[in-house]
């Protein structure tokens, strides 16, 4: 599985409001300014991301977005299954459409494997533990 632009975005989102805590409503913009990628496609993702339920959104003055949840309760799997759905986890890595378990590609059982370990790994990091190895990496 090799994640989308949508989904590294996603990503990007998520960490930045955790690494901020529960200080409030952020901007998209700010956001925007500190990773370095648009605010469009930016507000893009977050749309997506609050239609899931993994942020909330608030219009005005102070407004932004924000998790809904502690960044401890919120593992990586959670956001890449918000913007690429379950098949994410089930595609085949060399995008061939008929691919799967009664006509696999060449690389079809090496990739599963490979697949169910990245998805147990995504489920076992929450973001509060992404954050805290992004600190002891800024030393």
């Amino acid at each position: 599985m090799l994640l989308t632009k949508s989904a590294e975005y996603g990503i990007s989102i998520v960490l930045h409001l955790a690494k901020i805590g529960e200080s409030g409503y952020v901007r998209i913009q700010d956001i925007s300014d500190e990773c370095g990628v648009s605010a469009i496609r930016l507000s893009k993702v977050a749309q997506i991301l609050t239609r899931e339920g993994l942020l909330e959104s608030y219009t005005g003055p102070n407004g932004g977005i924000r998790l809904t949840r502690p960044a401890n309760d919120i593992c990586l799997l959670d956001v890449v299954k918000a913007i690429e759905g379950e098949r994410a986890f089930t595609r085949c890595v060399l995008g061939w459409e008929n691919c799967g378990d009664e006509n696999p590609c060449a690389v079809h059982e090496h990739w599963r494997k490979a697949r169910e370990v990245i998805m147990n790994m995504f489920e076992d990091k929450t973001l509060g533990e992404l954050i805290d190895l992004d600190k002891i990496q800024e030393v």
